[in-house]
C-alpha cells in the first residue's frame, strides 16, 4: 500500500500543473487528499537561522484555511533540508544518504516544543514517511512531494 501511495504521489507531482525549474515562482498540483489542490509560491526573501540562509515558499491548499511556510536549504553532496511550519505545526523533510523523508524538526531549529508538535502530528504516519524516495529529485519535485504528503501527517 505504501508503494502505491508513493507511486501515486510521484505521478501526481509529475503531471501537476507546475514549473519544473526552481527559478519559477509558483508550483501547483492536486494533493489527492481532503486538503484539495495546492499552490506553492516562492518568496524573494530568504530567512536566516543559525547562520544558514533558507529560501522560503508559501504552501496553501484549496480546502484548508492554514498557510504553511516552507524553508529550504541545500546541503553538501546533494543533501538538503525543508522545514514546514504553520502556527501549531512543524515538520522537517530532509535528503541524506538514506533518502528523502520526514522527521521532527531538529532541536536547534524548532519554534514549537516537541509536545506541541506531537499533539498535531499523526506519529504513525510520520514514521511511515521516514523515506519517501531514495531517488535524486529536483527541488521542485521535493516541494511537490511535501505538498502531497503534509496533509497525511496532520492528525
Amino acid at each position: 500500500m505504501k508503494k502505491i501511495v508513493i507511486i501515486l504521489a510521484m505521478l501526481v507531482a509529475a503531471v501537476a500543473v507546475s514549473a519544473t525549474n526552481s527559478n519559477e515562482t509558483k508550483l501547483q498540483g492536486e494533493s489527492n487528499t481532503e486538503f484539495g489542490a495546492y499552490t506553492l509560491t516562492k518568496s524573494d526573501a530568504a530567512t536566516v537561522m543559525n547562520n544558514v540562509a533558507y529560501q522560503t515558499w508559501t504552501l496553501k491548499y484549496s480546502n484548508s484555511p492554514d498557510e504553511y511556510c516552507i524553508l529550504y536549504a541545500p546541503g553538501l553532496e546533494g543533501n538538503c533540508c525543508f522545514i514546514v511550519r504553520c502556527d501549531d505545526f512543524e515538520v522537517q523533510y530532509s535528503k541524506d544518504e538514506n533518502g528523502f523523508g520526514a522527521c521532527l524538526v531538529d532541536t536547534e531549529m524548532r519554534k514549537l516544543t516537541k509536545r506541541e508538535v506531537l499533539k498535531k502530528i499523526d506519529k504513525v504516519r510520520l514514521s511511515s514517511q521516514e523515506c519517501l524516495t531514495s531517488k535524486e529529485k529536483s527541488v521542485d519535485e521535493y516541494l511537490m512531494l511535501i505538498a502531497c504528503y503534509i496533509p497525511q501527517l496532520i492528525g
